[in-house]
């Protein structure tokens, strides 16, 4: 029986300082002291934007269609493995900021953030 790895996709705005300090970590005080702020209302001074994660939260087999041998497995255990910023407008797709990605085979300190 093959066990199956569970990669779990979060989000959440960068309103929050949680999720501040988790983009800061990542991508780097760089890119989020760039970002616009909130000019009225409940969250008057804060950041705007968005932040969207990967979490392996159990490791196993990870099927990839189109891939030799179909697939890979996943030993990263509570590991984030991609970060991706975005500014959210209304009525249209989201900007993306910058992506922090982390390819298996590759150390977790040589991963770069890439700016869009």
């Amino acid at each position: 029986m093959t066990h199956r790895a569970t990669i779990e996709n979060r989000d959440g705005y960068l309103s929050s300082g949680f999720i501040e300090r988790m983009a800061r970590r990542y991508l780097g005080d760089g890119v989020v002291d760039d970002l616009p702020r909130y000019v009225r209302g409940t969250r008057k001074g804060q950041l705007k934007g968005r932040l969207e994660w990967q979490k392996v939260e159990k490791g196993g087999w990870v099927r990839v269609y189109g891939e030799a041998g179909n697939g890979y497995v996943e030993r990263r255990v509570n590991q984030v493995i991609k970060v991706e910023l975005t500014l959210p407008e209304w009525g249209k797709e989201p900007v993306k900021v910058a992506t922090w990605d982390w390819e298996r085979e590759t150390e977790r300190n040589a991963v770069k953030v890439k700016r869009h």
